[in-house]
């Protein structure tokens, strides 16, 4: 004990000042080591620095005790209130809300109150970041669905075969095609929004649709397949945990394809794989919830094709599943983990500095959780492969919302340029929602935007030669969740909102 407090005579409540600061201290050192017992359980360790004191008191941690089975949080939220029986015995089966506690009442406050005291009052703005230019030769032609006011395109796809336009929107559960003569044609019926668009074959086509695109534990998604040659329409997978993207690879390099589907779920979730296609056939599951994004690459160079997936849902991650051979892949291995604050949304497995190394290309900005409110480290970055399962972030630009980036060779000089989405309610320039980043060389990037981005608000996004030209053509489809976000954009003096934005690249 100091000096200070041997001696010190003023009382607090009856007893010495130091007795309580060291009882506080003490209290706080608890809090520190019980949280990173019990936070980094479950997913990246979030520091107290990454969100207000108001949000951890008042949202997360609530949310946090509910989960670990406190009763009172648990009523306090109505955390079986507005679902289904169903959704409730998935929930109950996975153990989301289990029914006694897993810490005690004092161990728990010990947690908060280390948050509360550590934590800021305010985060920081996000920091400085290089102005967005003009991006020029680029024509942006508007497309609107009629009978669709507001708009809520879950889906825009680029058939670049046939120079057509796959369009879905989450209100009328409807799929659209835009032909290459500007016609558009409505497919037959699907149950809920189409997320994603498959080529499986020439003139084979398969979409996802999500089932639910609030968050969910009910199995409603499924695949659908449009063959042109046999002018059929099927359902051909379904009762899927909010799927939201799927690709064919033949993972076992014996000439079938294999399906791989990411089931994003709520608290569920995988990734299934139907090994040679048989959709009929028990899938292999691997990884768990929040399975959002997979792409297929070599990755330790030993000749087979590795998985590599994105997990967006608590615990947040990036990992590597390693093929072994006869269809057998290795345990996860993480090459990068985030807090869940982070709200990873999207990345691509790319060489972006052309090293002959795979880079990874991420967007963070996924803030419709328990803490909704701008935070300064979301963006899009890069990490570098450095080798031996090393990646080191080498660039990042700061954006709030940021909710998807892929690359294109977009001015075509041979080396990666990006496009990216943002989607956030309180962009002070709506403009550079859309955002396309020049390669300049060295991880280098220069930022330009166009002025019709301003228009909506674009959750979805896809690249690809639509017009036949030869070049890269950039989709962008708007979202307007609710009337008040539909109405903040008439108030800026937009008096229609397009569905879907065309950005025909004109540079060559």
């Amino acid at each position: 004990m100091s000096l200070i407090c041997k001696f010190i005579t003023l009382t607090c409540l009856g007893l010495p000042c130091c007795f309580l600061v060291q009882a506080q201290e003490d209290q706080l050192l608890k809090g520190r080591a019980l949280s990173e017992s019990y936070c980094a359980s479950c997913h990246a360790y979030p520091s107290p620095s990454l969100l207000p004191k108001s949000i951890w008191k008042n949202q997360v941690l609530p949310q946090m005790a509910a989960m670990m089975g406190d009763q009172t949080a648990q009523d306090s939220l109505g955390v079986w209130e507005n679902k289904t029986e169903e959704e409730i015995t998935i929930q109950k089966k996975l153990g989301v809300y289990p029914s006694s506690p897993q810490l005690g009442n004092d161990d728990f406050q010990a947690i908060v109150d280390f948050y509360v005291a550590e934590s800021p009052k305010t985060l920081p703005p996000q920091n400085l970041k290089e102005a967005p230019v003009l991006l020029q030769q680029v024509t942006a032609k508007k497309l609107f669905i009629e009978g669709i006011k507001t708009p809520k395109t879950s889906l825009v796809a680029v058939n670049e075969e046939r120079r057509e336009l796959f369009i879905s929107d989450a209100t009328a559960n409807q799929l659209y095609v835009k032909d290459q003569n500007d016609e558009l044609f409505t497919l037959p019926s699907i149950t809920s929004p189409a997320v994603n668009y498959i080529r499986k074959a020439p003139n084979v086509f398969q979409f996802i649709t999500v089932g639910s695109i609030a968050p969910s534990d009910l199995s409603q998604g499924a695949v659908y397949e449009m063959d042109l040659a046999a002018n059929t329409w099927n359902k051909v997978v379904d009762q899927l945990e909010r799927p939201v993207y799927g690709i064919w690879e033949d993972l076992e390099m014996d000439g079938k394809p294999d399906l791989l589907i990411c089931s994003y779920g709520h608290n569920g979730g995988n990734l299934s794989i139907y090994k040679d296609g048989d959709l009929a056939s028990k899938p292999v599951q691997l990884g768990g919830a929040g399975t959002r994004k997979v792409e297929i690459g070599d990755l330790n160079r030993d000749g087979k094709p590795d998985i590599v997936v994105l997990f967006s849902q608590g615990n947040e991650r990036i990992s590597v599943f390693y093929n072994k051979g006869n269809g057998q892949f290795e345990r996860e291995k993480i090459l990068l983990q985030f807090p869940p604050v982070m709200g990873s949304s999207y990345f691509e497995l790319r060489d972006l500095n052309a090293d002959g190394q795979l880079d990874l290309l991420v967007s963070n900005g996924d803030n419709w959780d328990y803490s909704s409110v701008p935070k300064p480290y979301h963006g899009f970055r890069i990490y570098e492969n450095k080798g031996n399962e090393v990646f080191e972030e080498a660039w990042f630009y700061p954006q709030y919302g940021a909710a998807k980036a892929m690359a294109v060779d977009f001015d075509q000089d041979g080396d990666l340029d990006f496009a990216t989405i943002a989607f956030y309610d309180e962009l002070q320039h709506p403009e550079q929602q859309f955002l396309l980043f020049e390669n300049m060389g060295n991880m280098t990037f220069k930022p330009r935007f166009i002025p019709e981005a301003a228009m909506g608000k674009w959750l979805t996004m896809d690249v690809g030669d639509i017009d036949g030209d030869g070049d890269k053509d950039i989709v962008l489809g708007a979202y307007a969740h609710n009337v008040m976000e539909y109405s903040k954009l008439l108030l800026r003096g937009i008096e229609e909102v397009p569905n879907v934005l065309i950005i025909e690249n004109k540079k060559y």
